[in-house]
């Protein structure tokens, strides 16, 4: 992995980390999840994904989408597993949790995967930054 790609990765980890530091000191509910009929779609993390992925990608400028959307599938798994471990009934058992959280699960990868995709292409357009 190179330095930028490892810069990328700690750019679009601390963003997110910060933006949950800002929401939970703050007390705004800003991360709502709007609820469907497929499960909830978080729109506030949806949007940070996307934009730490992009700073990341931009950082990176290239072979970030991969390393993009291995870190979104990691925070995924980490909370997949805290929800499957603290779950009450009725959504008890990993195959619920998985199925109310398969859309947001979805979309976040694609935010991912498309921020990082952007970010690397503005990366790459910098005039004049040696590559």
């Amino acid at each position: 992995m190179s330095k930028r790609a490892l810069l990328g990765c700690i750019a679009a980890l601390a963003t997110m980390l910060l933006f949950d530091l800002l929401i939970s000191v703050s007390g705004w509910q800003l991360d709502l999840p709007l609820e469907t009929g497929l499960g909830g779609i978080p729109l506030g993390s949806l949007l940070v994904t996307f934009g730490a992925m992009l700073l990341g990608g931009w950082i990176a400028r290239r072979r970030f989408r991969w390393i993009a959307l291995g870190l979104a599938a990691a925070l995924w798994l980490a909370v997949v597993g805290v929800l499957w471990v603290t779950a009450q009934p009725p959504m008890d058992s990993l195959a619920l949790v998985l199925k109310y959280n398969a859309l947001a699960i979805g979309l976040s990868l694609a935010a991912a995967w498309f921020g990082a995709m952007l970010g690397e292409r503005l990366g790459e357009r910098r005039v004049g930054v040696p590559g």
